[in-house]
C-alpha cells in the first residue's frame, strides 16, 4: 500500500464539495463512506500526491460480526468523485421515494 488514510479533521481546502456531498449521502444511506489518502512515499513522484476512495459497506453478519467492504471508486480527480457522489444521492433519493410509495 502506498497511500496512508488522511484524518478526516485535516483534510484539505477544496475539498469541501466532497465532503458536502458525502453527508448528504449518508442521510441517505449510512453504507457510504469517502476517505482521502496521502502517498506515502516521497520519491514516488510519477503517484498522485492524494487519492479519494469511495467504499460501501455490506450488511453485518451477526456470526462473525463483520462487514462487507467494497471499494467502488479509486481516483485522484476531485470532480469524478463529486459527479459519483452526486449520481449515488440521485439514486438513493429515487430509492427512498420508491420505498415511501
Amino acid at each position: 500500500m502506498l497511500y496512508a488514510p488522511v484524518n478526516a479533521n485535516a483534510w484539505q481546502f477544496g475539498w469541501e464539495e466532497i465532503e458536502y456531498l458525502e453527508k448528504r449521502l449518508r442521510l441517505l444511506n449510512a453504507n457510504y463512506q469517502v476517505g482521502a489518502q496521502r502517498r506515502m512515499l516521497s520519491s514516488r513522484i510519477d503517484l498522485p500526491e492524494y487519492r479519494f476512495v469511495l467504499l460501501k459497506w455490506g450488511v453485518l453478519t451477526r456470526t462473525t460480526m463483520t462487514r462487507k467492504r467494497e471499494v467502488l471508486l479509486e481516483t485522484h480527480d476531485i470532480q469524478q468523485m463529486a459527479s459519483a457522489l452526486t449520481m449515488l444521492i440521485s439514486i438513493e433519493k429515487e430509492s427512498a421515494d420508491a420505498y415511501k410509495n
